[in-house]
């Protein structure tokens, strides 16, 4: 699915990030998932799986299917943060709530690693303030998504970065806010 959204000539490029863990710790990261949008259409979907270093639990395989089997051979938080690092750092970075942005610094605090600079958006703030009383007290990624017709496959990192960047262009498209009205908003 290729989102669109134009409000005039405001700024309409920023990445979205989701992460998945492996268990409670939200240090556990077994999945990243990234979409790159530029001037209000997505560009790139990256899907990562990454070895989290620690135990699977029941309750969060069965959420997202991703084991230790899943993750064998793949690469570690270090191995790859090298890379990632400078992408996510180019534009302002979206995520659903605060928790990915949460666990990618613990993540890399673990790892002795520097967090990621970026302007951070919260998806879930974006769609309160865009559309007021429209979802009661029920902001999840899920609610959201579902109340303004998106459709994924939720509890796959690339498919909630999608969810979360479609919120966020749909609500630019609802309010004529651009990403840098909603940076300046905090």
């Amino acid at each position: 699915m290729r989102t669109r959204c134009r409000t005039g000539s405001g700024n309409l490029t920023f990445n979205a990030i989701d992460v998945e863990t492996a268990n409670s710790n939200p240090v556990s990261i077994c999945q990243i998932g990234i979409v790159r949008i530029r001037g209000g259409e997505i560009k790139e979907q990256l899907s990562v799986l990454v070895d989290p270093e620690a135990p699977f639990n029941d309750f969060n395989v069965q959420l997202h299917g991703i084991d230790s089997e899943a993750v064998r051979g793949s690469l570690t938080l270090p191995e790859i943060y090298g890379g990632m690092r400078p992408i996510l750092a180019e534009e302002p970075l979206v995520s659903h709530t605060a928790f990915d942005q949460g666990a990618l610094n613990g993540a890399a605090e673990r790892y002795g690693l520097r967090p990621i600079r970026a302007h951070w958006l919260d998806s879930s703030v974006i769609a309160r303030r865009a559309w007021p009383g429209k979802f009661g007290r029920r902001w999840s990624l899920a609610v959201v998504a579902a109340e303004l017709g998106i459709v994924f496959r939720h509890h796959d990192a690339v498919e909630d970065a999608r969810a979360a960047s479609e919120i966020v262009l749909l609500a630019c498209l609802h309010t004529g806010v651009d990403v840098d009205g909603w940076l300046e908003r905090g």
